[in-house]
């Protein structure tokens, strides 16, 4: 009987520890997956922050053609007036 229970308890230890190294490969794998998606995300914001500053830098160089459109809509409209 004794030795029954021993035997019991020693699958049930067996069993802790095969789950234990179990658990410790999924979290290894887990943090792999985290340093890849830490990396992916650095890569990302990188990329946004470029993106923005090209927005930004086209942004300025649409006001500057609409204000020399306007400038030279004004100056032909009195021109024109003048004629």
């Amino acid at each position: 009987m004794a030795t029954s229970k021993l035997a019991d308890l020693e699958a049930k230890v067996k069993g802790l520890i095969e789950r234990s190294h179990e658990l410790k490969r999924r979290n290894a794998q887990l943090e792999d997956r985290l340093r890849e998606c830490d990396s992916r995300l650095v890569r990302q914001e990188a990329s946004i922050r470029r993106w923005e500053k090209d927005r930004e830098w086209l942004r300025g160089r649409l006001r500057k053609a609409l204000g020399d459109l306007d400038s030279i809509e004004v100056e032909g409209g009195r021109h024109a007036g003048d004629a």
